[in-house]
């Protein structure tokens, strides 16, 4: 079984703005160096996606992208091995955390990224972006709710 990263080092994860607004992605996410899966997962998804990413956290569903994803313990398959968080993944490896964790993490990842969208002003633009920042809200409040 594999061991849970813990708490406080997911906590510490640093999410900030690119220095440019000309970036692919608004995000800069830093992390320790046993964090890189997660870190450099989280800097693979780009904003034609947060939609996708956010709709499965909120549903608390897995999603995969070019090999690079996350899943919940719902999501294992019969026969596999339990998770005991959400398993974050890509092709330099796993890693799994608590899903308190986890969806603290990633309602902060798209707060900022709402914050910093909302300041560069195209992707408000989209299409997707009202629902997308209701769904970015219910994950905040359901972590709310949940400390």
């Amino acid at each position: 079984m594999n061991k849970l990263v813990s708490d406080q080092s997911i906590d510490s994860i640093k999410i900030s703005p690119t220095d440019s607004t000309e970036a692919l992605r608004l995000l800069q996410i830093q992390g320790s160096p046993e964090l890189l899966v997660l870190t450099s997962a989280l800097n693979f998804f780009n904003q034609s996606e947060m939609g996708q990413i956010a709709s499965a956290i909120l549903n608390r569903e897995g999603i995969g992208i070019d090999g690079t994803g996350f899943r919940y313990p719902t999501d294992v398959e019969p026969g596999e091995e339990p998770l005991e968080g959400v398993e974050i993944y890509n092709p330099l490896g796993e890693i799994q955390v608590s899903i308190p964790a986890f969806e603290r993490l990633m309602a902060r990842y798209l707060r900022t990224l709402i914050t910093e969208a909302k300041i560069v002003g195209f992707i408000a633009k989209q299409t997707f972006w009202t629902e997308f920042v209701s769904m970015a809200e219910k994950i905040e409040q359901r972590v709310l709710e949940n400390i």
